[in-house]
């Protein structure tokens, strides 16, 4: 089978993973978590509440910048300067289970950190170091709580919170299609399926070119197809790295196993707003498919 021509292959990829399943099971999540807030924080605006919520659960600290609408970094930035004031010495920034975890052994910190959620510009020491525009966010007020009594707002400040692990399941979902295709070709073909390979360039072992798949045919010394896989919703710099791999694996397959093919599957909406990455990657490999094309994977591996 020849390679897929570049437009045709750029022309029948996928802009967004659909999935019912997946979709299913995150409104019913959304549908969870939104019960278990209304239930656990409807003490929070009280300092007692609010200590007992903190002291009670692990994820209490990330929930209440949901409410909030407070992001991480910013509260990072206020626990480290109460930490300085401490006179504690350090390198990193804490997460909010860092910071919760310390807070349940510091009363100090405890203290701090509810007199921010509670006090805010009524405390001069926080009025005194924080611009009052920013302060303000982090005040548990009436208008709080009653984001706690709408069903459609706070699945709105919610749903940022699961978009990682989304995506990631709409990943691994694709994976399995590759997975089981691959396993169904190796069945019948009496190939040997290797997963996350080991292949080094260089020999001496001091890196490697990460591969999902290699495919090895019984009396073969070396894999006769190489398969790497990545499925991109969005944009970033792991792209041009993945690109490079691909670049270093056709070298390797160049240098040291002349017989073997690469096979790329791209697709996502990531990798068309990327095309420079999507066009050096589908020039480097011998066979480049997205998913609309996992079936030509049975034409391709033959032997």
């Amino acid at each position: 089978m020849k390679k897929i021509p570049y437009n045709s292959f750029l022309q029948s990829m996928t802009l967004f993973f659909v999935n019912d399943n997946i979709d299913e099971k995150y409104a019913n999540l959304r549908k969870e978590k939104i019960n278990q807030l209304k239930a656990e924080m409807s003490l929070i605006n009280s300092r007692a509440g609010l200590q007992n919520y903190i002291r009670t659960y692990e994820d209490s600290l990330s929930n209440l910048l949901v409410i909030l609408g407070v992001s991480n970094e910013m509260f990072k930035r206020v626990i480290s300067m109460f930490r300085i004031q401490l006179g504690m010495i350090f390198q990193t920034e804490w997460d909010a289970k860092q910071t919760r975890k310390y807070m349940l052994t510091n009363d100090t910190m405890m203290e701090r950190v509810c007199n921010l959620f509670l006090k805010g510009s009524c405390d001069s020491s926080l009025k005194a170091q924080l611009p009052g525009f920013k302060l303000a966010n982090f005040i548990i007020d009436d208008n709080v709580m009653n984001r706690l009594k709408n069903d459609d707002f706070l699945a709105f400040l919610i749903n940022k919170e699961f978009d990682t692990q989304y995506n990631s399941d709409l990943s691994n979902a694709n994976i399995a299609k590759i997975d089981d295709t691959l396993n169904e070709i190796c069945k019948i073909l009496n190939l040997k399926l290797v997963r996350a390979p080991k292949v080094d360039p260089i020999g001496n072992g001091t890196r490697d070119i990460q591969v999902n798949y290699a495919i090895e045919c019984p009396g073969k010394n070396l894999p006769i197809f190489y398969l790497k896989y990545s499925f991109n919703i969005t944009t970033s710099k792991g792209q041009t790295d993945f690109k490079r791999s691909v670049k270093d694996l056709r070298d390797f397959i160049r240098n040291k196993n002349v017989e073997a093919k690469q096979i790329v599957v791209l697709d996502g909406a990531g990798w068309i707003g990327r095309q420079s990455d999507l066009r050096d990657a589908w020039d480097y490999c011998d066979y480049c498919l997205n998913l609309q094309h996992i079936e030509d994977l049975k034409e391709i591996i033959k032997l």
